[in-house]
């Protein structure tokens, strides 16, 4: 099997919107950082902006291998699955999970049911379709403490906000009704968590790894954090990152177990993120799990946590590929101008 050429496959980010609808996108920096170091290992690159025509594109074209960073057209909750449907309908391999565990881990109320079942630590969760359900969910918790109220299928903190948590049933119908509106799509009703939020890189197939892990904790004292949009997009100035070491031995010990297990249990491949929360009596709990995690080497949580852990944006590029290529049955074994052959 020659490897000689790699396609990225990405949704392009139009930088001159001011609301959510592109924030899981990416920048054509990202695109370019991305080109660069499978470029450094070898390959030749071709970008592919996911359009109408993206499927004769990759047939004109033909990548050896496919390097996915594509969210998706469209706002339904297998929009994360198109673009891997498409490279197994041309038979072309391509880098991360594959549809059926994108779009389950896409759906955060659909990944909480599966975890819950493989034994995974998680919150409580509900799922509101339409206002009736709001109505009974706000009277079967009204006296049981705070709620996150977010929609149930998006990523890079769409539709969480500063003011997203519920104390009560009229917060709560409030801002379920909000997502509803603004979304068009069911709203979760989640647990809130007081204790830290914990994000942890999880790599491999057959035996995942640990890669590390990241404390988020907000610059500011606040009666009640959780990781927002405008936190993200202001994170030089509200956000505090550290690392490991940040994290209780045995809180650590849990999430190393925790999310691997979630790894396994969703049938993920070559690199995700797993954001978790500790609750009340110390337990760390999985809120989201990541397996198209952003790859900006400025800004995104992963490349931040892999950083902090003593690898460089070059090496976890390279463990992407190196483990997808080894799930083909094709490994590194010399590099030349025209390519790895492999």
């Amino acid at each position: 099997m020659n490897i000689r050429s790699i396609g990225i496959v990405y949704n392009l980010k139009d930088k001159t919107r001011t609301d959510d609808l592109h924030e899981e996108y990416d920048e054509i920096e990202t695109i370019l950082a991305i080109k660069d170091e499978i470029e450094a290992l070898g390959f030749e690159v071709t970008l592919f902006d996911q359009k109408e025509d993206l499927a004769s594109e990759l047939i004109r074209k033909r990548p050896d291998m496919v390097f996915n960073i594509a969210e998706g057209i469209g706002h339904t909750r297998s929009r994360e699955s198109q673009v891997p449907c498409i490279l197994e309908s041309l038979d072309i391999p391509y880098t991360g999970s594959d549809p059926i565990a994108l779009g389950i881990t896409l759906d955060k109320y659909l990944t909480n049911v599966v975890l819950h079942q493989a034994g995974v630590p998680v919150p409580r969760a509900f799922s509101a379709g339409d206002r009736e359900d709001i109505s009974r969910i706000s009277q079967a918790i009204e006296k049981e403490g705070y709620w996150v109220i977010k929609p149930r299928w998006e990523g890079s903190s769409r539709g969480i906000f500063d003011d997203s948590i519920a104390s009560g049933p009229v917060e709560l119908v409030e801002k379920a009704s909000r997502i509803l509106g603004r979304y068009g799509q069911p709203v979760l009703v989640e647990e809130y968590m007081p204790g830290s939020e914990i994000t942890a890189a999880v790599s491999g197939n057959d035996v995942p790894e640990l890669l590390g892990m990241m404390k988020i904790s907000p610059r500011e004292n606040r009666d009640r954090f959780i990781y927002s949009i405008e936190q993200k997009r202001d994170w030089k100035k509200k956000i505090l990152y550290e690392g490991e070491d940040a994290v209780a031995a045995e809180v650590r010990r849990k999430i190393a177990e925790y999310a691997t297990a979630a790894f396994k249990a969703l049938s993920l491949r070559d690199i995700a993120r797993i954001d978790l929360r500790v609750d009340a009596l110390g337990i760390p709990r999985i809120i989201d799990v990541n397996p198209l995690p952003g790859l900006s080497p400025h800004y995104s949580d992963l490349v931040i946590m892999i950083r902090m852990a003593g690898r460089s944006y070059g090496e976890l590029i390279k463990r992407i590929v190196e483990e997808a290529l080894a799930r083909y049955g094709a490994r590194m074994t010399e590099v030349k101008r025209s390519g790895i052959v492999v």
